[in-house]
């Protein structure tokens, strides 16, 4: 009877590429303790700048420290190539790397030693695969301590500096923790460039220009994306997770809603010109301020026989498309499909004619650029169930008494009546239904 166990994957042998040395070691681990036996030749050279010995590596030191943390990185990071040849040779239909072939291995700078920031801990490591076993012997200890008698699976929790976060299991422990130590798991062998996982070394290859179908389109914005894993990241930047504390305004990023505050709720401008009384929030506003009214410099029309000059960029490609363009009403109505030459008319035009309310906390409408090149009033807006709960509860909600249950969005339906609402989950049958639903997910489950 044939077996069908899964046969274990056997990774090529590792190359020790020190000057003159030929052998080969099964695993990274092997390897280190071999390259470890090489610095005694090290030791003998009376050298004030020590170079390195690695195969056509030209780095140098006063530091024998700093030239050993090197050496070891060269070890760990042959490993890293020969595992990304094998992950791309097992898979034949992974398109090969175009990006501009590497020179020699990319060692970063180490000025220090590995530091292992788990609580009370504080060892130090010249070897990097060293340094990555230890912090993996403190998550499985940990997992074992907080293991119960009955061996029921416990919440574990990362001890790692200002991390503090619960972790399903062992694995998952393990796996969270080799992201502070910012483990790889193989490198481009063309380009030498770095990933922490299988997929994302073949979403760089698949990403690039050579290589990307354009497959995936986001219908939101339109762009287009190599895998259906990128789609979905790239979604989440739709989806409004952070909620102004002064008022209803959602925003996708807290840099985002930082910006917003400022504006919007503080008084403070700090940067005043010095031609008039204006002043500004940042300096870069400052900056805009002299160079459309205080300076000569104009955009001109590039079109022959039009002498059109304007200070902003944006009026000239306004004029551009308004003058010399085929589309000189780049605004349209959802409703009736009426042409406008600005968002301010169109606006004016949704609240008279067809009774739109701004959406609570907005200043003002928010409109997207259709595949037919006009720009339609968004009428959907994606926030977290957190910025839900937040919105709709009648009285503030601490964040400790949110759930963070990153799988659930909900989608706002903008109407001149009340936002319509549904909250949706990673399963289609979980969707919990707030006031009248009349829209539907843009793609097809949302979550990661």
């Amino acid at each position: 009877m044939s077996s069908r166990k899964k046969s274990k994957k056997i990774i090529p042998p590792i190359p020790c590429n020190w000057k003159e040395c030929k052998l080969f070691f099964d695993d990274i681990w092997e390897l280190n303790e071999h390259i470890t036996s090489h610095f005694d030749e090290l030791h003998q050279e009376n050298k004030a700048i020590r170079s390195c010995p690695w195969i056509e590596c030209t780095f140098e030191t006063n530091n024998f420290m700093e030239l050993k943390r090197h050496i070891y990185y060269h070890g760990y990071y042959t490993g890293l190539l020969i595992r990304g040849k094998y992950e791309c040779e097992e898979n034949k239909n992974i398109p090969k790397c175009k990006a501009p072939t590497k020179e020699f291995d990319k060692i970063p700078d180490l000025k220090y030693n590995f530091v292992c920031e788990w609580l009370d801990c504080q060892r130090t490591f010249v070897s990097i695969v060293e340094f990555h076993d230890h912090i993996i012997q403190h998550a499985s200890f940990e997992y074992e301590i907080e293991k119960s008698p009955n061996d029921i699976r416990p919440k574990v929790k990362c001890k790692w500096s200002i991390c503090n976060k619960l972790l399903e299991n062992r694995y998952r422990l393990i796996e969270h923790i080799l992201t502070h130590s910012n483990k790889k798991f193989a490198a481009c062998q063309n380009c030498g460039e770095v990933f922490r996982t299988r997929t994302t070394l073949f979403d760089h290859l698949r990403r690039q220009p050579e290589n990307n179908t354009h497959k995936f389109q986001c219908e939101q914005c339109f762009k287009y994306f190599a895998t259906e894993k990128l789609l979905r990241s790239h979604f989440l930047n739709h989806i409004n997770c952070y909620k102004c504390s002064l008022c209803d305004m959602s925003c996708p990023t807290s840099s985002s809603l930082a910006t917003h505050i400022r504006y919007r709720h503080l008084k403070d401008k700090p940067f005043k010109c010095t031609e008039c009384e204006h002043r500004c929030v940042r300096k870069i506003d400052l900056e805009k301020h002299m160079m459309h009214i205080h300076s000569n410099h104009v955009h001109r029309c590039q079109e022959a026989g039009c002498n059109y000059t304007v200070r902003t960029y944006n009026l000239l490609r306004r004029h551009c498309l308004e003058v010399h363009g085929n589309s000189p009403f780049i605004y349209m109505c959802h409703c009736c499909d009426k042409l406008f030459k600005h968002s301010k008319y169109l606006s004016k035009h949704l609240i008279k004619k067809h009774d739109f309310k701004l959406p609570s906390g907005h200043k003002r409408f928010t409109y997207r650029i259709d595949e037919n090149g006009f720009y339609l009033l968004e009428t959907l807006r994606i926030e977290s169930l957190e910025v839900t709960k937040q919105i709709l509860s009648p009285h503030p909600i601490e964040t400790s008494d949110l759930t963070q249950d990153s799988t659930c969005y909900e989608i706002v339906s903008m109407t001149n009546e009340q936002d319509q609402r549904i909250i949706v989950a990673n399963d289609a049958n979980e969707a919990r239904l707030v006031g009248e639903v009349v829209i539907s997910l843009p793609i097809d489950n949302i979550s990661l």
